[in-house]
């Protein structure tokens, strides 16, 4: 089973993706980006579609992937066609503000929201990274 990794302050990701690059013997992840936080808007929007990346098995990615990165296609469209992996981008990758404590930041995100999200994302799992 993954290790599940909470990344705040994530920017685009890179971290992450240095994490979530580690296999296995079999070519499983060890790692699992299990949510990512980031407030700036533009950093987000990579951060979604590297976690939309990571929905898919290693390896095998929808051809729609590869119509986007050349243009074929939207980003919208992309994930229009992949509902349930955009879904699970979108609850990952998340555009908020940390450090605000009992005030409601430019998303609206409050630090008890903050706290609910990492709760639901680490699923009980006491073993977990911070990044």
């Amino acid at each position: 089973m993954p290790i599940p990794i909470i990344d705040i302050f994530a920017g685009p990701g890179g971290l992450a993706e240095g994490f979530s690059s580690l296999t296995n013997d079999e070519g499983n992840r060890i790692f699992e980006i299990s949510l990512s936080v980031e407030k700036d808007e533009n950093a987000h929007k990579t951060l979604k579609l590297r976690s939309f990346y990571r929905q898919f098995p290693i390896g095998n990615l929808p051809d729609d992937y590869y119509k986007f990165v050349k243009g074929e296609i939207t980003i919208t469209q992309l994930y229009n066609n992949h509902p349930d992996a955009s879904n699970r981008a979108d609850e990952e990758a998340w555009c908020g503000t940390l450090g605000k404590p009992d005030k409601k930041d430019l998303n609206g995100v409050s630090d008890e929201e903050v706290d609910k999200r990492i709760e639901r994302a680490l699923n009980g799992n006491q073993n977990w990274v911070l990044i």
